[in-house]
This record gives structure tokens, sequence and C-alpha cells, in this order.
């Protein structure tokens, strides 16, 4: 939001509770609606981008054309999500939705065609508890009882209204799945996601098209690790997970995301020491410059595991694209890997 902030040149406050106050008080002075009509704009696209899991199924041309022309004309059936979308709807209203996607939007432009989905889901927040903000009365009682433990966790029953997408690219031959992962989702609740969106999508097609399950294998992104970490002057790699040929299980962690792991002195050491080293996951950064003053930093994670090394055909099934605030960012990243899929082949 702080990117988003100020490429419309609105300043944010100091914490996110100033800064909503900030923007409630000032949003209608004379000389601001244009700035935050922008904002509206932005944070309308963010839905399409922000913090996503991404599937890629491969799709022929000509099915392509019949689905661009299908949704273009498409009048999306009332939901209760319409009533405050683009907007999140309130908690009372949430509760009362099923639990199935709900196609919210389509947004067409010149390189794809996106059909946004609305759901709920269920999930559980944990939490370290700070017991230097309880009272001292309460943490004088809490003591007694849990005199022994460093730290106190909480488990907290949650709701949220999620925005998955469907992109159909116009020029590309492909269809993502796009899930949205934000508040930090299990990878057993974005499978949900993806599976309860893919049918949406797919009971779509078939009732319109006749197609019966449109997208059933995605693309495997297995070998964008090994491609991306051997192209010296792409990126810079913050995380890595690797097997040796002695067996030893191997993972390194930059802090500093300045610096690229492949040009740290303890990992050129010892790839120097080894002949061969097997990846099987992998994070990377690019530094993006969205204007001359405002340079982010956008990541692509490969979250692969190592029992995928134990197989014939080491397999991927989803990539994560995070940190992005605009769509250029997003479509910086989704060229890198149709680039470098293409270099797999």
């Amino acid at each position: 939001m702080k990117v988003m902030l100020n490429i419309c040149g609105i300043s944010p406050g100091h914490g996110v509770d100033k800064t909503i106050q900030k923007l409630l008080d000032e949003h209608n002075k004379i000389g601001n609606i244009e700035k935050y009509d922008k904002l509206k704009d932005l944070y309308s696209d963010y839905l399409l981008v922000g913090q996503k899991a991404v599937k890629l199924f491969s799709v022929e041309t000509e099915i392509i054309e019949k689905l661009i022309r299908l949704f273009q004309f498409y009048q999306v059936e009332k939901n209760v999500f319409l009533e405050s979308y683009p907007f999140l709807l309130k908690e009372e209203k949430l509760k009362e939705t099923d639990l199935l996607p709900k196609l919210v939007d389509i947004k067409d432009t010149d390189d794809n065609l996106s059909l946004v989905f609305c759901s709920r889901r269920s999930f559980t927040e944990r939490t370290v508890i700070n017991t230097e903000e309880l009272s001292n009365e309460f943490r004088s009682e809490l003591n007694k009882v849990l005199n022994n433990y460093d730290e106190i966790f909480a488990i907290k029953h949650c709701i949220r209204q999620f925005f998955n997408v469907v992109v159909i690219w116009k020029k590309k031959k492909f269809i993502e799945i796009r899930v949205d992962i934000a508040n930090g989702i299990s990878s057993q609740e974005r499978s949900t996601a993806f599976f309860e969106t893919l049918e949406q999508f797919n009971c779509f097609v078939k009732e319109r098209i006749g197609i019966d399950t449109l997208l059933k294998e995605c693309i495997n992104f297995f070998p964008l690790i090994d491609n991306l970490y051997k192209s010296n002057s792409e990126g810079k790699i913050c995380e890595i997970a690797f097997t040796t040929d002695e067996g030893s299980i191997k993972s390194e962690k930059m802090r500093r995301r300045d610096v690229d792991i492949r040009k740290e002195e303890y990992h050129k050491a010892g790839r120097k020491a080894v002949d061969h080293i097997t990846l099987y996951r992998l994070a990377i950064l690019w530094n993006y410059p969205i204007t001359k003053e405002i340079k982010t930093q956008i990541e692509l994670f490969l979250p692969g595991n190592l029992r995928s090394l134990s197989t014939s055909n080491q397999s991927l099934e989803e990539v994560i694209i995070e940190k992005c605030s605009v769509l250029e960012e997003y479509n910086f990243i989704f060229d890198k890997i149709i680039t470098y899929l293409n270099n797999a082949e």
C-alpha cells in the first residue's frame, strides 16, 4: 500500500492506523480527488497480482479465442460479493456466504482477460502473545500458571474474503490460475483454493462451450529452479535448498536481501568443493523501478520439497509471486517464468 500511495503522490502516515486516518481526513479535499481515483484504480489492479500462488495451463489457440469471445460479452450474475466489490464484505455478510467462489468481475486488456472470483475461507491464525502489552495484574496471574514458558501462543479461528483470478492470455496460449495467499495461508489451504477455482471455471466452460474439464494437467515449474540458479546475471537469489552427491541436505537463506547467494563467499567456496548439487527449492528477487523515484523488490518463490527428488520425474505444480504492487511488476516476473520455461525445453 505504501508503494501505491507514493505512486499517487499521497504521503502515508506513521503506521497503519495513522495512515488510514490521514486518508479519511484528506480524501475529499479539492485537488486530491484525482489522486484518490488513481489509488482506487491501483487497488483494483492489485487484487489481480498481490500475493498470489500460481498454476499455469497450456491451452490451444482456438480454444483461447472461443473463451475470449465468450467472456468479452458475458454479464456477471448478481451475487452478494458485488455489494461491496472491489472492497471487502463486512464480516456479518461474509459469514452468510457459501464456500463456492463467485465471479465478480471480468477485466479485459490488450494482453489478457481476467476473471475475478471472490470466496470465503475459514482458517486458523497462530499469533505470539506479547506479554509486555498485558496489564500487570493479568501478567502476574499468568506467570503463576505458566511460570516456566518462554513464549505463549494464541489460536484464532478466522474467516476472510479472498480474490482468486483466472487469466486467459490472448497471445501466449496460456491460462493462469492465481490464488490469493494473503495472511500466509497454508499449503493445504492453497490446494483447496486451487481446486475450488478450477472446478468453478471448468464448469463455466463446460456449460457454455461444451468442453469437459478444460484445465487438467498444469505446467511443471521444476526446471525453472535449475535454470534460474544457473542464470548468473538474473535477479538475486535469496533462498535455496538442495542435496549433494554425498547425500547431505542443505539450505541457505540470505538475511540481507541485497546480496545474491551465488556471490556469497561461503556458498562459492562450498560449490567449489563439490562436483554437483541438486536444487529443489529457490527464491529469487528482482529490483524493479516503477518510476525514477520509486523502486521496489519483487519475488518469485519456487516451493519445491525434498520428496520430489525421489521420483523419476521431478514435479512442481505451483509458484508463488509476492511483493507486487502493480500489474507491470507481476508481468515482469511472468515473462521471466515463460522465458526460462522455454529455455528448459
